[in-house]
C-alpha cells in the first residue's frame, strides 16, 4: 500500500479506497456498524411504540407527509452526527494505510475520543450549512405547493392523491442532490481536522479551498455509494422476503408473526447496508483530502522532504544569522 504519492484521477481513487478497505475489512466494518445499530435501534422503536411515522393514506394527507418529512430529516441528522463522530477513526486508519504505516485503530479512537465536543460542534456547523437550509428552503416549497393545491386550487382530497407524489418525491430528490453539493465542498473538514488538528472553523474553510476543482468528483462517488448501499439494501431484503413468504407458503410457520418478521427484514437489510458500504465514503474522502494536498500545495515533495530529513530546525547563532544544524556542524571543524 506504501506506494510513491502522486496526483489520482478519479478511477485511482476509488480503486485505492477498495483496497484500503479490503486491507482492514473487518476494523472498518465494525466501526460503521455501532452508528448503524443506533439508526436501527430509533427505527425499530418508532415502528413498535412510537409511532411518528403516520400512514400517509389514512387521516390528513399534508400532515401526514409533512409528518414524515420531519421525521425523515431528524432521522437522517442523528446519521449524520453518529458518523461524523466516527469518522477521525475512518480517517486515521485511512492515512496509515495510504503510507504503508501499521495500522492501530487505539490511536486514532482515542484521539478522536478526546475531542468529541469539538466533533459535536463540527457536526452542528455541518448541519447548519449543508442540511438545515437545503431542508428548510427546498421542503417549505415542497410543502408550500401541496398546501397550495389543497387550500388555493381546492384540489380534492382524490386529486390530492394523485398530485401529491409527483410533488414530494421530486422536491426531496432535489433537496438530496443540493445537500450532496453542497457537502461535496465540506467533508474535506472531517479530514484535516482530524489530521491537521484545526479548529471547527478553520477545518471548514480548509475543506472548501481544497475541494475546489474535485466537488463533481466528491459528488459522483458520494451518490455512487449511496445508490450502492440502496441497491444492496434492496437486494438482501428482497431475498429475506421472498424466502419468508416461501416458508410461510409451504410450511405455515410464523404465519402469526408476519408483519413482525418483515419489519425485522426490513431493520436487518438496512443495517447490512450500512454496516458495509458506511466506511467506503469516509475512506473516499480521505483520499481526496490527500491528493488535493498533492495537486494545491505540493504535498508529495513536502513529505518526501520530511521523510529524507530536509525540513530540520536551523540553529540560531550569535549576531541573529541562523544555519541548519549541518552547516553548523561545518563551521564548527
Amino acid at each position: 500500500m506504501n506506494e510513491p504519492l502522486r496526483p489520482m484521477n478519479l478511477g485511482e481513487i476509488l480503486d485505492r479506497t477498495i483496497q484500503i478497505y479490503r486491507a482492514k475489512f473487518l476494523v472498518f466494518a465494525g466501526i460503521a456498524a455501532v452508528p448503524a445499530l443506533v439508526i436501527i435501534a430509533v427505527e425499530a422503536a418508532n415502528r413498535l411504540w412510537w409511532g411518528l411515522t403516520p400512514d400517509p393514506y389514512r387521516g390528513n394527507l399534508l400532515l401526514a407527509i409533512g409528518q414524515l418529512a420531519v421525521y425523515t430529516a431528524v432521522l437522517y441528522q442523528l446519521a449524520l452526527l453518529l458518523h461524523l463522530l466516527a469518522w477521525p477513526s475512518y480517517a486515521g486508519l485511512t492515512s496509515q494505510l495510504y503510507f504503508g504505516e501499521t495500522a492501530n485503530l487505539s490511536s486514532v479512537t482515542f484521539r478522536g475520543n478526546a475531542r468529541w465536543k469539538s466533533w459535536l460542534w463540527m457536526a452542528v456547523a455541518s448541519w447548519g450549512v449543508v442540511l438545515i437550509l437545503p431542508e428548510l428552503l427546498i421542503g417549505g416549497l415542497v410543502i408550500g405547493a401541496i398546501f397550495l393545491l389543497s387550500e388555493v386550487v381546492k384540489v380534492g382530497d382524490a386529486a390530492m392523491d394523485t398530485w401529491a407524489p409527483w410533488i414530494f418525491y421530486p422536491g426531496c430528490v432535489v433537496c438530496c442532490l443540493v445537500f450532496f453539493w453542497l457537502s461535496s465542498s465540506l467533508f474535506m473538514a472531517v479530514p484535516a481536522k482530524s489530521l491537521e488538528r484545526l479548529s471547527v472553523g478553520k477545518s471548514l474553510s480548509r475543506s472548501w479551498t481544497l475541494s475546489k476543482g474535485s466537488r463533481w468528483k466528491i459528488l459522483f462517488v458520494r451518490i455512487a455509494i449511496f445508490l450502492a448501499g440502496w441497491l444492496l439494501n434492496l437486494s438482501v431484503s428482497t431475498v429475506l422476503y421472498m424466502l419468508l413468504r416461501w416458508t410461510i407458503h409451504n410450511f405455515g410457520i410464523w404465519a402469526h408473526y408476519s408483519r413482525n418478521l418483515y419489519y425485522g427484514i426490513s431493520f436487518f437489510a438496512a443495517f447490512c447496508a450500512s454496516m458495509l458500504v458506511g466506511s467506503v465514503f469516509p475512506i473516499a474522502i480521505t483520499l481526496f483530502y490527500y491528493d488535493q494536498r498533492i495537486r494545491l500545495e505540493g504535498y508529495d515533495i513536502e513529505r518526501m522532504m520530511e521523510e529524507a530529513g530536509m525540513n530540520a530546525l536551523v540553529t540560531p547563532l550569535a549576531g541573529g544569522v541562523s544555519v541548519a544544524p549541518a552547516e553548523a556542524g561545518e563551521g564548527r571543524a
